[in-house]
């Protein structure tokens, strides 16, 4: 006899859930160290510390020598400021702050560097001059003289790597070092 309180078939709905998880990794905000491991980064790293040894230099004469000329006011302004916009540069590109502000940052860095080039190969020029004519060889400060002319030499060279570098991937339409789209 059937029972009218259980009904002879009965239906089972089964409900399934997927539940879908997408992890992303981010830069850290406030450092990219990988920039450093770039080309680009590296060029960065050695126009800082060769400027910074020529900035020395310079500004370890004693000040009775500029009187005499030879230019060391040049050395040291082109000297002083490469290295602050280049520290600027490094900032930017390492706390990713390039990313909020719309500039063409690859034909900007691309600028910079065949302006700091130039800049840099007229200080050497100066103080590779003033090193020879002031003391040929002796003297007193002969040593931080050349040292100044050579550590300025070194940057130029970077300077004109990292520009050619530039110059080449703006002109093939890549994206600068930092991985931002060229717009020039």
């Amino acid at each position: 006899m059937a029972d009218p309180g259980f009904p002879d078939s009965h239906t089972t709905t089964t409900a399934t859930t997927t539940t879908t998880t997408t992890t992303t990794t981010q830069a850290s905000p406030f450092c990219d160290i990988g920039y450093f491991l770039t080309l680009p980064g590296i060029l960065k790293i050695l126009q800082l510390f060769f400027g910074l040894i020529t900035w020395a230099c310079v500004a370890s004469y004693p000040y009775r020598y500029y009187a005499y000329g030879g230019g060391q006011h040049w050395v040291m302004f082109v000297a002083v400021t490469c290295w602050l916009v280049t520290l600027l540069l490094v900032i930017f590109y390492t706390t990713s702050l390039y990313k909020r502000i719309a500039l063409p940052w690859l034909f900007l860095e691309l600028v910079f560097g065949a302006a700091a080039t130039l800049l840099y190969l007229i200080a050497f020029a100066v103080q590779a001059g003033t090193t020879n004519t002031r003391y040929k060889g002796t003297g007193a400060w002969y040593n931080t003289y050349a040292a100044a002319a050579a550590f300025a030499l070194f940057t130029t060279i970077c300077y004109a790597v990292d520009a050619f570098l530039a110059f080449r991937n703006w002109q093939s339409g890549g994206t600068s070092t930092s991985g931002n789209t060229a717009t020039a």
